[in-house]
């Protein structure tokens, strides 16, 4: 889902959601950025026997951070996409697990949450990814 598709599809954003939408399409579009270049760098070289054991060594241990970091970075870009398009059905902003709205100070500091505090500590200590 790009986010030109979803600003050309979107239906009217409630203005009490309007800094959410703002601020959830410049993360996706940062993320999707960061994304696109890491997965770029995190092609891995041809080995090549000069650079010695240490040499490969850091190499790969480079590429595994790289792969890392693009994992982080697709699923935040999922959790993102996923906000957004909440957004769009008008369900932005309520708990997935309780039903209740998230509070505003929790949206602010996590635009992209679906659970409010308190479902996520649950679904943690249930040993599930909130």
């Amino acid at each position: 889902m790009s986010s030109e598709s979803i600003s050309k599809s979107t239906p009217e954003i409630p203005s009490k959601w309007s800094w959410h939408f703002r601020t959830l399409q410049a993360l996706r579009q940062r993320l999707a950025g960061e994304w696109t270049e890491h997965k770029q760098d995190s092609v891995m070289p041809e080995y090549q026997d000069h650079k010695g054991f240490a040499g490969t060594a850091s190499e790969l241990t480079e590429h595994e951070i790289l792969a890392a970091e693009l994992a982080l970075e697709k699923n935040m870009l999922i959790e993102v996409d996923a906000a957004l398009h909440r957004l769009q059905l008008g369900k932005y902003g309520i708990c997935e697990r309780t039903g209740m709205p998230i509070p505003a100070e929790r949206l602010r500091a996590l635009p992209w949450t679906r659970f409010t505090r308190e479902a996520a500590a649950q679904l943690e200590l249930e040993g599930k990814k909130p």
